[in-house]
């Protein structure tokens, strides 16, 4: 599931995840920094209250007697308060409050005039920090250290970078909703032109609408310009055929009279089948009338144009053609190919028909087209003839054999199949052709 919404390749995707971790690793930075700041904050101001200490417990210090002549704050006689001080001379001997009772903070002698601070581990699990310094009063070199339990605070500094960072979290999920919705919303954007393809693709729409983001106004540009490109290429190409089977009339039939009055049959024989081919591609021009390039096939309406023209071409044979349509209102196949398909098979049924053409479209899995005819009718086993391109069963009958195998050729491209039968309601050739449905339909 998680694959199918969130695709390899998705920009959307990349941009959530790829922000949504900068985000989270940006804050959690931010809580660790201000917890960082907020613990050397409080080991500077703790440091800061013990100098004063020291200060006030060395003025009120006889290193003479080594003994203290004023009286200290209840916190440094009370057993273990968390408040305690030391103060070692050069001989061995110190001095501690009453507060550390049997214990003692290791104090390393210090050069005069230096000091450090620290953490250590105080009596009962206490967490200290020791401040101390080298001192000289009246002769006489010492080291005092005072310390503070500051384990409270540091509990209150971690609380905070929990919190801290429980918060980011959820900010981070606050954000990445917010930010995916707003790259939805942007993104939507896009859906006008995810339509203008479908549209085109169902042959109802022009060109990609150009109210587009910036970012990919260039590819919407490029994208109509290449569908006008492709769809120029196939007009002039048709027209192209047209209008050179218009052009060659007229030389053809100077040949042909030269083949009459010279007796020469050959001429005459390709004077006459190269007429037969012209007159295929204007009929193919006629059959085609005004279809754009890329357009879909409408079965309803197209279908019907067909048979007008055919029986227009063919007014003299007064058929009756039953039409019988069960099929969505669009079809996933390009409407010149349908034309091209449909009406090579109308122009043939047509052909061979005395009287009566029956047309059968059904949509399932594909598209079904049965054509039938009254005709004479055709072996089986000579199917393959049939579709060999410049073949023709009955030479005497009009036509130059290259429509049914322009039939093959567009079935071949759509994956279809073409089969010729006996028609069981009129007798003559019937005609199925099965093309299954391309890609999303």
């Amino acid at each position: 599931m998680f694959s199918r919404i969130y695709k390899k390749h998705s920009l959307e995707y990349t941009l959530q995840w790829a922000l949504g971790l900068l985000i989270t690793l940006t804050l959690a930075a931010l809580v660790l920094l201000a917890g960082w700041i907020g613990r050397e904050a409080t080991f500077t101001f703790i440091a800061s209250r013990l100098a004063h200490d020291a200060e006030a417990i060395i003025a009120g210090f006889d290193p003479t007697s080594k003994t203290l002549t004023r009286t200290l704050p209840a916190i440094y006689t009370q057993p273990f308060s968390g408040h305690y001080y030391t103060i070692h001379f050069q001989d061995a001997q110190s001095l501690r409050s009453r507060s550390l009772w049997d214990t003692d903070l290791n104090l390393e002698q210090l050069p005069t005039g230096s000091q450090s601070g620290k953490l250590i581990d105080g009596p009962i699990e206490q967490r200290l920090y020791l401040w101390s310094a080298a001192y000289e009063k009246q002769g006489v070199a010492f080291t005092i250290a005072v310390a503070e339990d500051i384990a409270p605070l540091l509990n209150a500094i971690r609380q905070f970078v929990w919190y801290g960072l429980l918060l980011a979290i959820l900010a981070a999920l606050a954000l990445l909703l917010t930010q995916k919705r707003i790259l939805r919303r942007a993104f939507a954007r896009l859906d006008s032109v995810r339509d203008d393809i479908r549209r085109i693709k169902q042959g109802s729409g022009g060109e990609l609408r150009s109210d587009v983001p910036a970012e990919v106004e260039p590819l919407v540009s490029e994208f109509n310009q290449l569908l006008s490109t492709w769809r120029g290429h196939i007009e002039r190409s048709r027209n192209a055929s047209g209008n050179l089977a218009h052009a060659l009339k007229s030389p053809l039939h100077l040949l042909y009279q030269i083949g009459i009055e010279k007796n020469n049959q050959a001429i005459n024989e390709q004077a006459e089948r190269m007429q037969q081919i012209i007159e295929r591609e204007l009929n193919r021009a006629r059959i085609a009338g005004n279809v754009s390039a890329g357009k879909r096939f409408h079965p309803g309406e197209d279908m019907q144009d067909l048979i007008d023209t055919i029986k227009i071409l063919f007014r003299d044979k007064n058929l009756d053609i039953e039409l019988h349509v069960q099929t969505p209102e669009h079809l996933p196949f390009e409407q010149d190919d349908m034309h091209e398909l449909i009406g090579n098979l109308l122009d043939n049924a047509a052909k061979w028909a005395r009287n009566k053409i029956v047309i059968t479209l059904e949509a399932d899995q594909g598209l079904s087209l049965v054509i039938q005819d009254d005709g004479p009718g055709i072996d089986p086993a000579l199917t393959g003839v049939l579709l060999r391109r410049g073949r023709r069963l009955d030479e005497q009958t009009p036509g130059h054999g290259l429509g049914l195998a322009i039939v093959q050729d567009i079935v071949e491209q759509y994956k279809g199949r073409i089969e010729f039968t006996r028609s069981a309601i009129l007798g003559g050739v019937c005609i199925t052709v099965q093309l299954p449905f391309q890609g999303d339909y």
